[in-house]
């Protein structure tokens, strides 16, 4: 396998079922990890024949090898060798004059098992959904998988690729398999969704420091295009020197016309999966207001909801996950930081005329998970998990109002968790909190006067903790939230000393309530830490102050967000009803009410973001 050194620090893991589904729903992603030098190793579950014998699954995988080869800029010349995961053969193919590009398949067979076609079982929907039941490769190695064997062998191929970024279908569509139906909205074909469910599965059993991108296949013809005109033709491109090799697309290579009808619409798109659990992210806007944001579930762009003016506005872009959202020191700017698919970091810019700038990109390392910022005197800290696995340190000035010094590297940590926690304490030094594997809690502390110094991760004694964390300063001190290894409660570290050498810490202090993902921390009229938690998922929020926990009525998908706007505290979670609403819990002076915002974000106004002129303008 090449080395994360030779991959230029990207590589990408990609599974789908059939051999032309990453070329029209995942590119431009993959295209740009090839651009960049980084490496991509795709996995084809099926054979893809669809009944029709070796001739067809032969003919597809000689299409999609020529299509890379086309994406890479190379001779279409390949090394062909027997892999084995699962205790299972799988061949692959490695482009020679590019050995970074890989393909393996699996070639389990693909024919319809029904009478009337779309929304009959296949052989590997049927091993996802039913139990006991087997798919057979084809070809020389004719072995059977079920469930668990095809499970397994998927995490023996995370564990040995290394994987920056895994790459998978849309596992989320909940319509039954045998229900499902072509042109129909919302519908997927079964092996998409099954695939996809697999490789979540295994991801489960073979965690790491991977991100994680879901496509939304069929149902993108349903949305607006989203790629640019550049992006599109290169799309094109290479799915048409695919179809050449595919006579369902082309009878004659020679005339062929492909993209298509459907296929036309899916090469102008690609929409990411965004994932009802994400949380919002919420900051005070002045006046009693606040500012929503959140990546549109159906646009895959930023979006904003403004208290005071009652509306949503689109802020471009095509992103994945959580925003980060925070106020410059001066109190007059707010930044928005943005991860996109590929692992790049995006930030956007809204100065005292409340006017954005547009999308910046951050350079230097991709990341994977979200970032956590903590303010500063002169300006805001910047800390992520590079793909390499260390965390990363970056520093917006607040004079140049987002000019973002290239990442610089925190001591290694072995192997930690993704997120971290930062927070700044009375000596204005930054302070970062991670959990590893193992459930041990670290931090390390930034060197008076030089930025670029950090001092060796120091353990922190009697906690074992799974994550879970989030930072805060207040009153001369830093609190630490964790969530206990064991029970799962919230615990809080309080920082009891700043000495030159280093800091030290309380007695974690059990405060009774279990949770899972990371806290929302704001305060309350008095400036105490009133803190925000979800208690599991699909679940109830808590609000947890001076050691007392209060349950807020109702259930939400994600974990919350929160702020403090004049002393009233606002709380958000994303609601647990169809379509991308967002329950409010707002208290003013102990007195409690909710509410559900009526409005959803658009879903139109997510596009890409062209690199070559680094910034993007905000859309209308």
């Amino acid at each position: 396998m090449p080395t994360l050194k030779q991959c230029h620090g990207i590589k990408d893991l990609v599974f789908v079922p059939h051999q032309d589904d990453d070329l029209l729903f995942m590119n431009p992603d993959i295209a740009a990890t090839i651009d960049a030098g980084g490496c991509v190793q795709v996995v084809y579950l099926t054979a893809a024949e669809r009944g029709e014998g070796m001739k067809y699954m032969l003919g597809r995988a000689r299409g999609v090898r020529a299509a890379y080869a086309l994406l890479a800029g190379k001779p279409d010349h390949w090394s062909r060798s027997v892999a084995r995961y699962g205790g299972r053969h799988q061949f692959r193919f490695v482009l020679k004059n590019d050995p970074r590009i890989a393909l393996l398949h699996f070639r389990l067979g693909d024919p319809w098992l029904g009478g009337t076609g779309w929304g009959d079982l296949t052989p590997l929907s049927r091993v996802e959904s039913v139990p006991g039941a087997v798919a057979f490769a084809l070809g020389p190695y004719q072995e059977s998988y079920d469930r668990h064997a095809l499970v397994a062998a998927i995490a023996d191929i995370i564990r040995d690729y290394g994987a920056t970024t895994i790459r998978h279908m849309d596992d989320t569509i909940a319509i039954p398999y045998t229900k499902l139906c072509w042109r129909c909205m919302g519908n997927d074909h079964p092996d998409h969704i099954a695939s996809a469910r697999l490789v979540r599965d295994a991801m489960a059993i073979a965690p790491g420091n991977y991100a994680e991108v879901g496509y939304v296949d069929y149902p993108t013809q349903e949305r607006p295009p989203n790629l640019s005109a550049r992006e599109i033709a290169e799309k094109t491109r290479v799915f048409h020197r695919y179809a050449q090799d595919d006579y369902r697309y082309c009878r004659n290579p020679a005339l062929c016309k492909e993209p298509l009808g459907p296929a036309a619409s899916w090469v102008a798109r690609s929409y990411y999966i965004e994932r009802h659990s994400t949380p919002p992210a919420l900051i005070p806007d002045g006046d009693g207001g606040f500012l929503l944001f959140t990546v549109g579930e159906t646009s895959c762009a930023a979006d904003v909801y403004d208290s005071r003016g009652k509306a949503w506005a689109s802020l471009g872009g095509r992103f994945i996950g959580r925003l980060t959202a925070f106020r410059f020191p001066s109190g007059k700017s707010i930044g928005l930081l943005a991860r996109s698919g590929t692992g790049r970091l995006w930030l956007n810019i809204r100065g005292p005329g409340r006017k954005w700038a547009g999308w910046k990109p951050f350079e230097g390392s991709r990341i994977v998970g979200r970032p956590v910022v903590a303010a500063r005197i002169d300006g805001v800290s910047v800390i992520a998990m590079g793909n390499d696995g260390v965390f990363r340190h970056a520093r917006l000035d607040a004079a140049s109002q987002g000019g973002a010094d290239s990442w610089r590297p925190l001591p290694p940590l072995a192997d930690a968790l993704a997120d971290a926690a930062a927070a700044r304490d009375a000596s204005d030094r930054l302070v970062v909190f991670a959990a590893d594997r193992l459930g041990r809690l670290w931090f390390t502390v930034q060197a008076d006067g030089s930025p670029g110094l950090w001092r060796p991760w120091s353990r922190v004694a009697g906690v074992s903790t799974n994550g879970g964390l989030a930072a805060d300063s207040r009153k001369g001190r830093v609190d630490l939230y964790a969530r206990d290894e064991h029970n799962g409660h919230l615990l809080l570290l309080r920082q009891t000393a700043a000495k030159a050498a280093g800091l030290s810490w309380a007695k974690p202090m059990d405060l009774g309530v279990a949770y899972v993902g990371t806290p929302a921390i704001s305060a309350d009229r008095h400036g105490n830490p009133a803190v925000v938690v979800q208690g599991e998922m699909r679940g109830p929020l808590w609000l947890v102050e001076n050691g007392h926990a209060t349950r807020l009525d109702g259930s939400v998908e994600s974990n919350p967000a929160s702020c403090d706007v004049a002393g009233t505290l606002h709380v958000v979670g994303r609601g647990d009803t169809a379509g991308q609403i967002y329950r409010i819990w707002t208290r003013s002076r102990d007195a409690w009410q909710a509410r559900v915002l009526s409005s959803t974000p658009s879903m139109a106004g997510g596009m890409s973001i062209s690199l070559d002129s680094g910034i993007s303008q905000p859309r209308p």
